[in-house]
């Protein structure tokens, strides 16, 4: 096979010029099924192009049915005799829910990257139970999949389902990973979040700064925003007062959803104007997701306390509600779709190296700054008189 040489300009797409020349050198060459062409950078460099667009030619020769790509070995010419339906190219997502923006939208951007790259996208939602999320599992294992991306379902104990996905070879991306389970994931940055949510709030003047959250058990997520909450505290040399810290909210309803009895949401209100109420000498108090947040600028009204005057309120997540409420509440934002993305290329690697390497990414979280959030009633009046 020759080196790729400069074509005269065509409607067609580069990889579809590079798919048709090895298609051509395929047969000029007579290479027989089972014949190796080389792996993509062995191929990228022959046809003097970049990985990226050797790996499109090859899916598209794949799906045609006139190679085979194999994990860890290599490019090769298909047995003819092969169906093309007798390989998978399909992905699969497990999510908690599908009913918001929060996790829909981390599905929209694995699904722009998958598709791009040949693979269709099967979507299941787990309605956040473990017994589900292992069932879904279990038909994957039974009916093998290329690889999986999971945003893994709240609960108290490990899902041991996971850890077979893992016995099986079956690439592993996790975009919400338990804290002690070697695997690939990609997920915000929930300390770097927890910290700068924090430290804007000391930088207001805020000294005595609450926090709010269900019980963080072991995934990661909530654990790192409230070491990045503790760290920033230390930090400024300030005291994390007991008090102040209520993480065990008993909040049924998760951030993918607004559901909940009227008795469980008078419990809720209840629960945080009792928080407010024993520690009145709080000026500023962080919650870990919006909907809390919307909760305790509820509480707050109930016991007196006004937001954005005399109690600041910053959320997590980012979701359209923060933006909705009166006055729109300060948070942190996770960048959901960038989480898609970037989970999807690194299950795309994991397929092409082998599902024993691990990848593991934070992306970046940002201060989203509305009315919410204010200097300390005491030092606006100083700051008035100056």
């Amino acid at each position: 096979m020759q080196k790729r040489t400069p074509t005269a300009k065509t409607n067609r797409a580069l990889h579809e010029e590079i798919a048709e020349q090895i298609r051509a050198d395929i047969a000029r060459s007579n290479l027989a099924s089972g014949d190796k062409l080389g792996t993509e950078l062995e191929l990228a460099a022959r046809y003097g192009v970049s990985r990226s667009t050797i790996r499109q030619a090859l899916i598209s020769l794949e799906n045609a049915g006139l190679i085979e790509r194999l994990h860890g070995r290599g490019t090769f010419v298909a047995d003819k005799r092969a169906s093309r339906h007798q390989r998978d190219y399909n992905i699969h997502i497990i999510v908690p829910y599908l009913t918001t923006s929060f996790t829909g939208r981390i599905v929209m951007g694995a699904q722009e990257v998958l598709f791009k790259t040949g693979y269709t996208v099967s979507v299941s939602a787990t309605n956040n139970s473990t017994e589900t999320e292992a069932e879904y599992i279990r038909k994957i294992i039974e009916q093998g999949s290329p690889g999986v991306i999971i945003h893994a379902t709240e609960s108290r104990y490990y899902n041991p389902a996971l850890f077979q996905l893992q016995q099986e070879g079956i690439p592993l991306v996790m975009t919400r990973h338990y804290r002690f389970m070697d695997v690939s994931y990609v997920e915000a940055n929930n300390y770097q979040g927890g910290y700068d949510a924090t430290e804007y709030l000391i930088k207001l003047g805020h000294r005595s700064i609450g926090l709010v959250s269900k019980p963080p058990g072991f995934l990661t997520s909530l654990n790192d925003r409230i070491q990045g909450f503790r760290d920033a505290m230390s930090d400024y040399g300030l005291v994390v007062k007991r008090e102040m810290m209520f993480t065990d909210l008993r909040d049924y309803r998760y951030v993918y959803t607004e559901d909940r009895t009227k008795e469980h949401e008078q419990q809720v209100l209840n629960d945080l104007k009792a928080f407010l109420l024993r520690s009145p000498q709080m000026t500023a108090v962080i919650c870990l997701n919006d909907f809390i947040a919307a909760d305790v600028a509820r509480a707050a009204r109930c016991v007196g306390r006004r937001i954005g005057e005399d109690l600041s309120i910053m959320g997590f997540d980012n979701i359209g509600l923060s933006a909705n409420l009166d006055p729109p509440i300060t948070t942190v934002n996770c960048p959901t779709y960038d989480i898609g993305k970037e989970a999807a290329k690194a299950l795309l690697y994991l397929m092409e190296k082998g599902p024993q390497q691990r990848i593991h990414k934070t992306m970046p979280m940002e201060l989203v700054l509305r009315e919410s959030c204010v200097p300390p009633r005491t030092q606006a009046l100083r700051e008035y008189s100056l």
